[in-house]
Parts: C-alpha cells; structure tokens; sequence
C-alpha cells in the first residue's frame, strides 16, 4: 500500500507544481480550489487596524465526513492556541481576535505598538484517495516585542474517513528507525556534533534524549517534521524543519 502511495506523491507533485491554476486535479480524481477568508476592523489607517486572513484548499468531491475532518483542525490551528476557541468557527475567531483588538485600544488609545495581523497560509502537499496531507504555515502579531508563526500539518485518509498517522504508514516498530533518521538530520541542521548534548546547547528534549514530535506531512519526497519556536528551544533560535527521505524508512512501509 505505501510502495503505491509513495510513488503517487510523487507524481501528483509533479503534476500539480507544474500547473499554476486555480484548480487542481491529481491522478486519483481529487480536486480542489483554493479560497480566501478575511476579516478586518474599521481601520482609521493602515497604523490603526487588525487584519485577519486565511487562504485554504476546498475539496469539491469529499464527503461530509471528510470535511469536517479536514475543517475541524483548520479551525483549530487558526485559532492560535485559544484554548477557548474549541469548537469556534473560522468566521467567530476572526471576530474575537478583531474585538480584542478594539478593546485593547480603547482601553489604551495612546499605545503606539502598530496593527494587529493574523495570517495563514494552507497548501496541499500531497492529495491522494488514501492520504491527503496539508501544511499551514501562518504568522500573527498582537503587541509586544515581536510577533509569533509556526508550520503545522493536517493529513486524512479519505477512503478511511480518519486522520493519518504514521502508523499508518510503516509497519509495527518503526519507531526507534525513524527517530535514528531524524536525530541524524536534526543534528546536522543544527550543526551539532553527534556526541553534544542538547541541554548545553540550547535545546531542550526530555532527558537530553532527542524524539520527534507530532508534527509531521507528507510530501512528494520525504515526511517533514516542523519544530516551531519555543517548542525545543529559544525563541531567538527559531523554528527547526528536517524531512526525512522515503528511500531512508523504505523498509518499514507497510
């Protein structure tokens, strides 16, 4: 199953990185167009405003099911971490973030800290019967000394009508294989001997024993894991994207 899921990613990137149009269609018949959404308050001028703005893929031949899976982690990743925006809609997290805005600036009308913004941008990765993988790539700013962004992944399984997962893909003991290829990379993008330790450089893994997160996509070449800010290290050290290779776990494919 995975020798052929893998050798679609691959072709329907080449297929749909080579066609810039509205629509896309891949070889499996899944098709989508892209749509944006965007809220802003009344804005005096561009010093005195906020702003919020999602582009996102809509899937024309899903089911219901599929949708709701697919729109129900969109919301929840365009939130920005409100655990009280569970359950809220696109259109009221737009609303609430606006009114926060206004309320901010009413209380405080001679703070100079600029407009607010959020913004995300959602891209089909991979879109295939039995794995459709999104990356959302987004950036805000609310105050203070800087603004915030992040990389985050959705992937489903249309046929299965449930998120994707890793387990999904290789077979029962993976685990330890996969972690070894991402160490090997982790390390190299940081410049890291294969003896240093985490702690004393700056990075925090529980332990000072290197894992991976679960937050991972599927693209035409490898799995892609994306470390945000402050999530192993600093925010002054930034985000960290590794993407281990197909051929590297082939293996262990189910």
């Amino acid at each position: 199953m995975v020798l052929r899921l893998f050798a679609l990613i691959s072709f329907c990137f080449l297929i749909v990185s080579c066609a810039v149009q509205e629509k896309a269609v891949d070889p499996v018949g899944i098709t989508y167009s892209m749509d944006m959404f965007s809220r802003s308050s009344t804005c005096k001028d561009s010093s005195n405003c906020a702003r919020y703005t999602v582009s996102y893929p809509v899937f024309e031949n899903l089911d219901s099911t599929n949708q709701r899976l697919i729109k129900s982690k969109i919301d929840a990743i365009v939130s920005m971490g409100n655990p009280e925006a569970k359950g809220w809609t696109m259109e009221k997290i737009a609303n609430e973030f606006i009114k926060e805005y206004e309320n901010f600036y009413k209380q405080s009308p001679d703070l100079t800290a600029g407009p607010w913004h959020y913004k995300a941008q959602i891209d089909v990765e991979s879109s295939l019967d039995t794995l459709i993988s999104l990356s959302v790539k987004d950036e805000y700013f609310t105050g203070g000394a800087h603004g915030g962004s992040g990389t985050y992944f959705i992937n489903v399984n249309p046929k299965a009508k449930k998120y994707f997962t890793l387990d999904d893909f290789f077979k029962p003991g993976y685990r330890d294989a996969l972690i070894k290829e991402g160490e090997k990379l982790f390390r190299k993008e940081r410049q890291l001997a294969d003896t240093a330790s985490y702690v004393n450089n700056g990075f925090e893994f529980a332990d000072d024993v290197f894992q991976l997160n679960e937050n991972y996509g599927f693209t035409a070449t490898g799995i892609t894991f994306v470390f945000n800010n402050y999530e192993v290290a600093p925010y002054a050290a930034g985000p960290t994207t590794i993407e281990i290779p197909y051929d590297r776990m082939k293996d262990w494919f189910k």
